[in-house]
This record gives structure tokens, C-alpha cells and sequence, in this order.
């Protein structure tokens, strides 16, 4: 952690042997930590960190992009979880991107309770999760959300292969009426 918070600085170098080893060491090493955070942030954050020479510049530009506390930060974020929708995305990556939301205000100390991020997850999925979403709203009790992903991938599994029975129905339909079309003249 020395690294990342500045409390290690690249050692100077006299020409001696050892000074030379000691600073080689340093930046072999502050380069391995540099590497872990440009490897662990997502491709949308990657290009805002990747001209950090040392670790100690990526976790200090990552610290100004997402530490703060402020009202207007907590404010933004919570617009985005209300607007989120999930479009085309698989329900995990839907997900994925609401829990960042959901994770990045409660950082700030401001947390979402259950109830509120099952309504935003809700609000966002879309028509075709509509009779899923009829009895989450319904329940009594609280649903984690590891629980909801469970029911929502259950679903969205359940649709594709309706999808795919309705598409072979329809195939077989087709071909089946070609081949009386054809017999019949």
C-alpha cells in the first residue's frame, strides 16, 4: 500500500551497485501494482488512468474521479440507477452495471436499501420481463439481490429456450406447408 499511497517514493540512485538494485527494485515493483490497477478497472476507466507513470498517479487520478462525497456526486449517481435500463444486455451484465451504481452510492454513504434497488433493477428490464416482475413486487419480504439475479437469469433463460421452441415450431410449420403445397399440385 506504500506505493499506491506515496508513502514509498523511487529511491535515488548514486551509481553504486546497490543504490542502482534498490531503485531497479522499486520500479519493477511499482510498475507490477500499476499493471493490477490498469488490469482491474473496466475498459471505460482504463484510458483515464493509463498515462499514470507510477501507481501512486493511477490510484490518485482514481481517487479524484470517484471519491467524492459530495451531494451532487450522490445526486448523479442516483439518476443514473433511476434512468438504467437494460436494452439488449444479458440480465448479469445489466446487473453487473446497477450493482456498480448501487456500490458507488453506498461508497459515498449513501446506501440503497433492497427494496429500492429491486424497484430500479425492475424499472429497467423491459416488457419481456413482465411476469417475473409482477410477483417481485408482490412479495412480503425483502429480496437480496443476489436472490433477484437467481430469478432474473432463471428467466431470461426460460425465454430463450421458449424462443428458440417458438423458432422451431415455425421452421417446422414452414416445411410442412411447402410440402403439402407441393403435393398438392
Amino acid at each position: 500500500m506504500d506505493y499506491v499511497n506515496g508513502n514509498s517514493q523511487c529511491p535515488s540512485s548514486d551509481g553504486t551497485p546497490s543504490s542502482i538494485a534498490q531503485k531497479n527494485h522499486w520500479v519493477r515493483q511499482d510498475k507490477l501494482i500499476l499493471s493490477a490497477i490498469l488490469a482491474s478497472t473496466s475498459p471505460t476507466i482504463t484510458p483515464l488512468i493509463a498515462t499514470a507513470k507510477t501507481s501512486y498517479e493511477a490510484w490518485k487520478k482514481l481517487s479524484t474521479m470517484y471519491a467524492s462525497k459530495s451531494r451532487t456526486r450522490a445526486m448523479q449517481l442516483r439518476e443514473e440507477l433511476t434512468l438504467i435500463q437494460r436494452g439488449n444486455r444479458p440480465i448479469p451484465e445489466y446487473l453487473h452495471a446497477v450493482k456498480g451504481l448501487a456500490d458507488e452510492i453506498a461508497l459515498i454513504d449513501h446506501p440503497i436499501s433492497d427494496d429500492d434497488l429491486t424497484l430500479y433493477v425492475l424499472n429497467g428490464l423491459g416488457p419481456d420481463f413482465r411476469e417475473i416482475a409482477a410477483p417481485i413486487r408482490a412479495r412480503e419480504k425483502s429480496l437480496a439481490f443476489e436472490e433477484l439475479h437467481d430469478l432474473l437469469v432463471g428467466h431470461e433463460s426460460y425465454l430463450r429456450r421458449m424462443e428458440i421452441a417458438t423458432q422451431q415450431f415455425v421452421a417446422a410449420a414452414n416445411f410442412t406447408s411447402r410440402r403439402t403445397g407441393f403435393s398438392a399440385t
